[in-house]
């Protein structure tokens, strides 16, 4: 039984990372300050109480030194995974310094606690945005980064910082980059959830009038690949979890019609500023490295998705 240490625990990454890996009989300790930033923290406690039960959770800000050190200081943790941020690369438009703080500064602090408890091994969650669309598919060898938006500097500049950190004190660090991550007790802020919600309730989608395309990948696949990168234990490694297909919005809106059983209404828009056209992620070295094999379609997963939505988060939002 190994021992973990996740930050963002209570979001959606890091609520089914934790379950996951308490259902093969690891301890986790979560952390996590339930901020709202991006969506109500009732969706947060919700996840608490349907994953964490049997989690430790401290509620803390990654900022905090002192707390970071206590927490740490908890017990013997066998890997601190760091999935804590403030995400979305729009909203990171109007809000850069904070940003900047949170994800760079929250990433810094963690590898100096990490380092100073003696933990042995740190994953860091960096995000498709460190990359640009100008060549595809995306590699991890792709050089220099050049983000479109601060949420996507903001994970670039932590990734330097990780790099640095092991390079000055032998930190064996795992850098992974997942690609649009979707499925049951997901972010409302997010392309799979808003329009899902928006078919359900009969609202008009905003659909920019130039395609664009992500890959987007099912929670349960890349659950799968973070676990097995913890496993590996590699000394410094930098790996995308994606599906490496992206899939047209349009769709996507056509996976979420078939799952909902009803026609969306599309508005045509401009597409606002730092959205990329594409995200592609070449998935050679996450097969290389974990056999990673995503097996959930868009097609299955948006029937998922809906199928909670309608059973647990509409119901949450009366």
């Amino acid at each position: 039984m190994a021992n973990y240490f996740i930050t963002g625990g209570a979001g959606f990454i890091g609520a089914h990372l934790a379950k996951a890996l308490m259902k093969r009989g690891d301890s986790v300790v979560v952390y996590d300050d339930f901020n709202g930033w991006l969506y109500p923290t009732a969706l947060k406690q919700a996840r608490a109480e349907a994953f964490l039960t049997e989690a430790k959770i401290i509620e803390g800000d990654i900022l905090d030194a002192k707390a970071l050190k206590q927490a740490l200081s908890f017990s013997s943790f066998d890997a601190v995974i760091h999935l804590a941020a403030y995400a979305n690369p729009r909203r990171s438009l109007e809000a850069e310094e904070l940003y900047n703080q949170v994800n760079v500064g929250g990433t810094l602090q963690l590898l100096k606690a990490a380092t100073a408890q003696g933990v042995p091994q740190f994953l860091f969650a960096s995000s498709s945005s460190v990359y640009n669309d100008e060549k595809t598919p995306f590699s991890e060898d792709s050089y220099p980064l050049h983000p479109w938006s601060p949420y996507g500097a903001s994970k670039a500049a932590a990734e330097v910082y990780c790099a640095m950190w092991h390079e000055l004190h032998g930190l064996p660090v795992t850098i992974l980059r997942p690609f649009s991550v979707y499925g049951p007790w997901g972010r409302p802020d997010m392309a799979p959830m808003i329009f899902a919600d928006k078919i359900l309730s009969g609202k008009s989608i905003e659909l920019n009038r130039d395609p664009r395309q992500r890959d987007f990948t099912y929670i349960d696949d890349v659950i799968v690949g973070i676990i097995t990168a913890v496993d590996k234990k590699f000394e410094f490694e930098i790996i995308n979890l994606g599906r490496g297909e992206p899939v047209n919005l349009g769709d996507l809106i056509v996976a979420l019609e078939e799952a909902c059983g009803r026609e969306a209404k599309i508005i045509e828009r401009d597409t606002p500023p730092g959205e990329m056209r594409i995200t592609y992620a070449d998935a050679t070295k996450a097969k290389k490295l974990l056999s990673y094999a995503p097996n959930i379609s868009v097609a299955e997963g948006a029937k998922k998705m809906v199928a909670w939505m309608r059973e647990e988060y509409l119901p949450l939002q009366k």
